[in-house]
């Protein structure tokens, strides 16, 4: 089992100190509509040396990257694999900006092909509540749960299908369609929350909004905690549930916090036989969010070259 303690690979800046990571290549998108999409490519768009690459959805499967002048199919791992090959420098991938379908492909792409990469996450300043349910977070609705681009299982071993690892969020809907769609076992389910929160009270709401599931099968008595904003903390919780089912097969749905879906990506990319991602490719209300508080800084070549030493 690996010790996330130390070192560590998650770092907190104000925007304004982004510069200092030595970033030449930013990879960002306009799929976000948020005030804090835009912070990170604002405080890097007048740093001498960065390379701005916007990622534009044509379709479902072509994204156009203006600043490098190409369009690639990130259904393609081909594509993917020069496109990652070609990267020199520190390369920077904006998580605000990007949905998980765009961003998990060009970070498995990388990790694969090797330069130095970090992530980037401006945190929010605040939810956007339900105006019909007070209390309840207005935040998304379900597309349908379909693979992420380059993370496809074409099957599954019979007697590896039972054990089910989410990664909790605000939103309990979520979690029920999920189940419902995947015929998952509660009592073979191992859910993963984020604490402590960006904000003390935010893993309370965690639980209130999942509750009904967390106390089917006494799912709550297997709850792993995991730091909202940091990848490597989640990617050891997965660890933890994995090893205790004897490295089976582990579907992994990373419904939650977006630090906590790249730890589930970098989980799978190291387990690629025995890690399934279900992602429920939500649609995002506009506006969801207000404001931002800072800027995430993860180093994932970092823990990467450090977990396979």
């Amino acid at each position: 089992m690996i010790n996330i303690a130390a070192p560590s690979f998650t770092r907190r800046l104000d925007s304004s100190e982004i510069s200092s990571v030595g970033i030449t290549h930013l990879i960002y998108g306009a799929d976000i509509e948020e005030e804090r999409a835009e912070t990170i490519v604002e405080e890097l768009s007048s740093i001498a040396g960065v390379r701005l690459c916007r990622v534009e959805a044509i379709d479902d499967a072509l994204c156009h990257i203006h600043g490098l002048d190409t369009t690639l199919n990130i259904f393609e791992w081909a594509e993917l694999e020069a496109f990652a090959q070609s990267m020199r420098g520190i390369v920077a991938i904006d998580l605000t900006s990007l949905e998980h379908r765009i961003w998990a492909p060009f970070v498995k792409a990388l990790v694969i092909a090797g330069p130095e990469i970090v992530a980037l996450y401006a945190e929010p300043n605040d939810y956007r509540r339900s105006e019909e349910l007070p209390g309840v977070y207005d935040l998304s609705t379900t597309r349908g749960i379909e693979p992420l681009p380059g993370f496809a299982h074409l099957s599954r071993r019979s007697d590896d299908e039972g054990h089910f690892a989410p990664l909790l969020g605000f939103e309990g809907a979520r979690l029920g369609h999920v189940i419902d769609q995947e015929e998952v076992e509660v009592s073979r389910t191992d859910p993963i929350v984020g604490s402590p929160g960006f904000r003390p009270e935010y893993p309370t709401y965690t639980y209130l909004e999942n509750r009904d599931f967390l106390e089917s099968g006494r799912m709550y008595s297997r709850v792993e905690l995991a730091r909202a904003s940091c990848p490597f903390e989640a990617y050891e919780a997965l660890s933890r549930i994995h090893q205790r089912y004897g490295m089976k097969h582990l579907r992994v749905a990373p419904i939650g916090t977006k630090p906590h879906a790249l730890g589930a990506v970098l989980f799978a990319i190291a387990n690629p036989a025995l890690v399934e991602l279900i992602y429920d490719h939500p649609v995002r209300s506009k506006g969801r969010t207000r404001g931002s508080r800072g800027v995430y800084v993860y180093e994932v070549s970092g823990f990467v070259n450090w977990v396979n030493s």
